[in-house]
């Protein structure tokens, strides 16, 4: 069983308790404009290109099946006809061409999450699936999680929650997490800002109470989306209907902003600023609610 991944980041503590292994798998149903792993949203490979870095050798000139690399006097990347074969990143001296995904089996993943394996017995860590949408790759995943519970490891996952219910029954026994994104309660907001409504989100969400699961919802907070009192009052009380414990608030950044030009895709909004942990605060200031809030956790 192989999984196709973006990334495997180490070492992190934003992702569930303890120190954990973050492992990035691509393809999502949404399609929110703000995405930070933009890389991850089409399940089929995809070329970056950091035109800084570039040196003209024409290495990539050469090697191209499809003329995608442009021209010596224009190095690029024609999208259209770029297959994300990687045949230029593989001849790329300067780094400027190069892919964030590849295929591995499930043994290989776990030599990589075995190589920290004191720090999570140390800090009560795991591992933590990522995307893109980490269950779209639900059979993966499943025999991950079979190796991890084997071993004692740890185990969440992020999700969007747009999956038919059938992806999360395949993890459900092993999962011992859901960092679960709810971006708002307004279905037709939801749909114009992600290509898709809510109602499946928050049905799965209740689901996943109702078989006892823990989980954590996290709210990216965007700005001209749902920075405003109504639309996290609105998640608020949907979570405690559902007595979810805690909520996370994760003010918006731009940090991804340069990886949509690495794509050849545009920004979805230049024009807004980032958030600071301070305007999330006083936005949710003066809502009652039960449920334990944490800004930027």
């Amino acid at each position: 069983m192989e999984g196709r991944i973006t990334n495997i980041q180490r070492f992190s503590v934003h992702d569930g308790p303890g120190i954990r292994t973050v492992v990035f798998l691509k393809g999502c149903t949404l399609r929110c404009r703000w995405c930070c792993n933009p890389e991850a949203m089409l399940p089929q490979p995809v070329l970056m290109f950091n035109p800084q870095l570039c040196i003209g050798c024409g290495a990539c000139i050469s090697v191209c099946p499809t003329g995608a690399s442009g021209t010596e006097k224009h190095i690029g990347v024609e999208r259209k006809k770029c297959t994300g074969c990687g045949s230029c990143a593989e001849v790329c001296y300067a780094e400027a061409k190069y892919k964030r995904d590849r295929f591995l089996a499930a043994e290989e993943l776990m030599e990589e999450v075995r190589k920290d394996l004191s720090f999570y017995q140390r800090t009560g860590g795991g591992i933590t699936f990522s995307g893109g949408e980490a269950l779209l790759q639900k059979e993966f995943v499943a025999e991950v999680l079979r190796l991890c519970k084997a071993e004692g490891i740890g185990t969440a996952v992020e999700t969007c929650g747009n999956v038919p219910w059938e992806n999360f029954e395949a993890v459900l026994d092993s999962m011992d997490l859901y960092l679960y994104d709810i971006k708002s309660t307004d279905t037709e907001k939801h749909k114009v800002y992600t290509g898709a409504g809510c109602e499946r989100i928050m049905e799965n969400c209740r689901r996943l109470r109702e078989a006892g699961k823990q989980v954590i919802i996290r709210v990216p907070v965007i700005p001209e989306f749902n920075f405003d009192r109504e639309s996290l009052t609105g998640i608020l009380r949907f979570a405690e209907t559902i007595n979810i414990e805690e909520i996370n608030f994760l003010p918006y950044h731009r940090y991804a902003e340069n990886k949509y030009r690495y794509l050849g895709m545009e920004y979805w909004n230049p024009g807004v600023e980032r958030l600071d942990k301070g305007q999330v605060e006083e936005c949710l200031r003066e809502i009652e609610t039960s449920v334990r809030l944490k800004v930027d956790g």
